[in-house]
């Protein structure tokens, strides 16, 4: 639940900075500001040794989540936040893709429930993005801002399911410092090589103001890639995307308290889908399996071969409790 809010709000913030900064800059600020917390905070968990000391493969894996992570997902998220409403894309960031890439990648066995309750959020989407059928409609009127949203949280939702790459070498902590140190790195080289440059307030906007907002921006970063490593750690990955789905609450509140953006029709329709259906998918993949039925023990006959042997040990016991006495 905390991780739902703090993405919610980590999106109203992205809107904020879109003044002053790119999106770019935003993502590679708050990220280094991470980093710095991370390493403040977890001081007493990195160990430092293990860090340099860990493999090739791990590393590897650190890399390859971080791009997934940052570089690709947070970057085009950030992004979307700027195209569509709060509301719309925590619904979208609510969608159970890890459930679903979990189905193509054959890590859970797929069902009917499972099958129907994806392609039932999928609907949802476009729905909520504004899909219009019919003879005067047009068959994929998307809103762009939704379609980036939904790329960058398949690139999120393989980066989630990478947790269970790692060797175990590295604990929580020193992934998430990783993460976020890493992250910083590979999206301001994509600022520079868009050209972007050094940061620049602009003369309007309040200096102060900004950072803090990239300062509590950097804060929830720093928590939320904590609790992704240490929820898909800890908690399966059913219950997790149960509770994800909570974002969408988060959003709409948040939406309608800074920026006044009243969701429309679509938008409930498509989102109340998208809830309805995720929370489907983990119900159907929480259901116990059906116990096995209960047989009475087989009595055993015995043969005339086994009642022979029974009866001469009985005769033998009599026999030497007579000599004791």
């Amino acid at each position: 639940m905390l991780l739902t809010a703090s993405y919610a709000m980590l999106t109203v913030l992205t809107r904020y900075l879109d003044s002053g900064f790119t999106v770019a800059q935003q993502v590679y600020l708050r990220a280094a500001i991470a980093f710095l917390l991370a390493v403040a905070i977890f001081a007493r968990h990195l160990r430092w040794r293990v860090i340099a000391r860990a493999g090739a493969r791990e590393w590897a894996v650190v890399v390859a989540r971080t791009m997934l992570l940052y570089v690709v997902g947070t970057l085009l998220f950030a992004k979307a936040a700027t195209m569509t409403s709060v509301a719309n894309a925590s619904f979208i960031a609510a969608l159970p893709l890890a459930s679903a890439l979990g189905l193509v990648l054959r890590q859970v066995r797929a069902t009917t429930a499972r099958l129907v309750c994806v392609a039932g959020s999928a609907v949802g989407v476009a729905i909520m993005s504004g899909f219009r059928p019919g003879p005067g409609g047009a068959w994929l009127a998307w809103n762009h801002g939704d379609l980036v949203a939904l790329v960058a949280m398949v690139a999120m939702a393989f980066s989630y399911l990478g947790r269970g790459w790692h060797s175990g070498e590295l604990n929580n902590s020193e992934i998430t410092t990783l993460t976020v140190g890493v992250g910083a790195i590979g999206v301001a080289l994509v600022s520079l090589a868009q050209g972007q440059g050094v940061p620049r307030v602009h003369s309007h906007l309040s200096p102060t103001v900004l950072w803090a907002a990239i300062a509590v921006a950097g804060a929830l970063s720093v928590l939320n890639v904590f609790l992704i490593n240490y929820g898909f750690d800890r908690v399966d990955s059913v219950s997790a995307g149960n509770l994800m789905t909570l974002e969408c609450v988060w959003g709409l509140l948040f939406g309608l308290t800074f920026y006044q953006q009243l969701p429309t029709v679509n938008g409930l329709i498509g989102g109340a889908l998208i809830v309805c259906f995720a929370i489907g998918l983990n119900a159907a993949e929480k259901r116990p399996a059906a116990p096995e039925p209960i047989t009475a023990p087989a009595i055993k006959r015995l043969t005339s071969i086994e009642r022979t042997s029974s009866a001469n040990s009985s005769d033998d016991q009599d026999n030497d409790d007579r000599a004791i006495a």
